[in-house]
């Protein structure tokens, strides 16, 4: 048997304290023995019998707190993970509409498919637009991830621009602690390195260093339309596009990676598909143990018990003063 919460059980001893002695403080509601002698023995003693019984279910329900788990049997166990930091670029270019219904809600909406079939993987989520913040630090919580990259948008980042060398130092930073036998970087953008401080290539190379590969996908037409608000009314303006295919297949050659160009939507989607069939790591283990949890079926009992003794407490006290 395992127990998860071994200290919980530190609670029996102090409950049956107070129970004896309240036991010992007791006293008959009969002023006259007779009377006492009257209401019979049999009476008493199922008074007894519904005190400790109600001691009995608390101590089930005590024990249910601690999480028991008996073993059912072992099973064979083979975990397939890899550590990946999502790179997602918020610059005001991805609010362009020659993806439906734009091409950020489109990157953003792949990238979760993405990651619901990454179960053994830990993500991160790296925004970046004229400047690169960790959105969330690598994490197996799946749902808390695909949730932030759901919230995001053109105002997650105040600068503005487009720091592709600022995206991947900040993705390497979230990764180069990691002891996972695989380790990539994946970089949406529809830009050029116009903003920060770091180099794209120098953080690339650092990035190989470090064992890291990055996968860069450029996302968006040649032209595209972007809305544009004057004075709270919404115009679109066209404007050529400002991808640099050249950098991104740079940043992927030197670290292992691969280039890859989504020009509609279904081209990003089986873009992150041949993706998830590349970056595969077996971990295999002998075995993983099932168990079988008793929290369930101790708290029914208890449940029964504890009525039970409430029953024969109720009808059947009997307090000498």
């Amino acid at each position: 048997m395992r127990i998860a919460y071994w200290y919980v059980l530190l609670l029996i001893p102090i409950v049956i304290y107070f129970f004896l002695r309240k036991k010992k403080q007791s006293s008959l509601k009969f002023s006259d023995v007779n009377l006492l002698k009257r209401q019979g023995s049999k009476k008493s003693y199922r008074y007894k019998i519904g005190r400790y019984l109600i001691l009995l279910g608390s101590i089930l329900f005590i024990i249910a707190l601690s999480r028991p788990r008996i073993p059912k049997h072992m099973n064979p166990f083979m975990e397939k993970g890899i550590d990946i930091a999502m790179l997602l670029d918020v610059s005001g270019s991805m609010e362009s509409v020659d993806f439906e219904p734009n091409r950020l809600e489109v990157a953003k909406s792949t990238m979760n498919d993405f990651i619901k079939e990454r179960r053994q993987d830990r993500v991160a989520l790296v925004v970046f637009a004229g400047n690169a913040y960790t959105r969330i630090p690598l994490t197996l919580d799946h749902t808390m991830v695909m949730s932030s990259v759901k919230d995001v948008d053109v105002s997650s980042v105040k600068e503005q621009g487009t720091a592709i060398g600022m995206a991947i130092s900040v993705g390497m930073n979230r990764l180069k602690k990691s002891d996972s036998a695989s380790k990539i970087m994946i970089l949406v953008t529809d830009g050029d390195n116009n903003a920060g401080a770091i180099d794209p290539l120098t953080a690339s190379q650092l990035s190989k260093d470090l064992g890291i590969k990055i996968y860069t996908i450029g996302v968006g037409t040649d032209k595209t339309i972007i809305p544009v608000d004057y004075f709270g009314v919404t115009q679109y303006q066209q404007i050529e596009g400002g991808l640099n295919e050249e950098l991104l297949k740079d940043l992927a050659e030197a670290t292992g990676g691969a280039y890859y160009r989504a020009k509609d939507s279904k081209a990003l989607e089986d873009i992150f598909m041949t993706i998830n069939q590349l970056e595969k790591t077996n971990f295999e283990h002998d075995h993983f143990r099932e168990y079988h949890e008793l929290a369930y079926m101790l708290i029914k009992i208890g449940l029964i018990v504890l009525a039970l003794g409430l029953f024969l407490d109720r009808y059947y006290y009997i307090q000498i003063p």
